[in-house]
């Protein structure tokens, strides 16, 4: 990781050697286009390389190019379903792509991913100060409001307040090192699991 992190293109090669053909499959399995799988994965490498300075250390590439992989074929078929809507000569094409889209829409998928951010929470929390922590856990883990807290720690609620916004500021700076480009998808999972 550091390699590629530091640019050098000889780790980024063999990267792309060891993940193309894998992610080729898993994208032309959805799309049964190879011209477009191409497009997707051009597009995913060069992201990959474009972020490579903001990776966490210990990001991990299968999880990180698979979810690429998948985002930008969610957003083809998306694309080409609104294309074939309408038109009654495409039925059979949009029927396809709408049952690829909701085969990558699969919660499986997403439950894989949010796992992954979850350790992610976990470790960022545990890198919080004790106090900040504590807040933290209390509001998200077990449910409790600002007030309870408050009176719980004998901290005015400002500065529970401002614990959790000090938190979760640090979560999402560490979840956008681990997982550049994946912003609105961690957000949308981060919210499915109670943490934002």
């Amino acid at each position: 990781m550091f390699a590629l992190k530091s640019g050098n293109e000889e780790a980024f090669r063999i990267i792309m050697e060891k993940w193309y053909s894998r992610l080729f499959n898993f994208a032309n399995g959805y799309l049964n286009n190879e011209e477009n799988s191409k497009e997707i994965l051009q597009d995913v490498f060069l992201r990959l390389w474009d972020h490579r300075q903001k990776l966490a250390d210990n990001t991990t590439l299968n999880a990180y190019l698979f979810t690429l992989t998948r985002n930008r074929c969610v957003d083809l078929i998306r694309r080409e379903r609104l294309m074939l809507q309408f038109r009654t000569d495409k039925q059979k094409e949009y029927l396809q792509l709408s049952e690829n889209f909701d085969a990558l829409s699969d919660p499986i998928l997403d439950d894989i991913f949010a796992r992954e951010l979850q350790v992610e929470i976990n470790r960022a929390v545990k890198g919080l100060s004790e106090q900040c922590q504590k807040v933290f856990i209390m509001s998200r883990s077990t449910g409790l409001r600002n007030k309870e807290i408050s009176e719980t720690l004998e901290l005015s609620e400002k500065t529970v307040e401002s614990h959790l916004t000090k938190a979760l500021k640090i979560i999402k700076m560490e979840l956008e090192r681990k997982f550049p480009g994946s912003i609105n998808l961690i957000m949308i999972l981060s919210k499915r699991i109670g943490y934002f």
